[in-house]
């Protein structure tokens, strides 16, 4: 049960962090891209809206169907988006429709994952840690609200856009 409390952190934490760090990252190169604040607002909004909207049908399915399905689903659907994103980019290079685009799956995607794999907490470890197992759930939250702007800048600063959707794939792969 020890080792099912920290692999649920360390998951948790990778999850929720990379989500932030696109988030805010793709955002600072949007207001790169285009010098516009709206555009960078926009993005965020596209961000947080869909979570808002969704999170109540995630926890629905989440209570109907198996939550390991919805985990590996949720994560699935934001390889595939960010690796979609990726190849068009090569493909066409980065435009802002095409980055609102993926900011609203991958924000859909993740809410998917994040809500079952909170709500399997119970399942994963014995009562005597679930108390422990939920702390640790909303560390996960507050470290990557504070932490997912900052790496999210500092990656936009140092590397390329391609390279920081690459690193972002390999995040959310393990």
């Amino acid at each position: 049960a020890t080792y099912h409390l920290y692999t649920f952190l360390i998951s948790k934490m990778i999850g929720a962090l990379g989500s932030h760090v696109y988030s805010f990252g793709i955002s600072m190169y949007i207001l790169s891209m285009t010098g516009s604040s709206l555009s960078f607002a926009t993005n965020i909004i596209l961000s947080y809206l869909p979570r808002t909207i969704m999170s109540p049908i995630a926890g629905l399915l989440g209570d109907r169907f198996p939550r390991k399905w919805l985990v590996l689903g949720g994560q699935t659907g934001v390889i595939l988006t960010v690796s979609g994103l990726l190849l068009y980019t090569h493909e066409f290079g980065l435009s802002l429709m095409a980055i609102y685009i993926a900011t609203v799956f991958n924000s859909i995607f993740s809410t998917f994952s994040g809500v079952a794999f909170s709500a399997s907490i119970a399942n994963l470890v014995d009562e005597a840690r679930l108390q422990k197992a939920m702390s640790f759930n909303q560390l996960s939250y507050s470290i990557s609200g504070i932490g997912g702007p900052i790496f999210g800048g500092m990656l936009f600063g140092f590397v390329s856009m391609e390279m920081f959707l690459i690193i972002f794939i390999c995040a959310a792969v393990m």
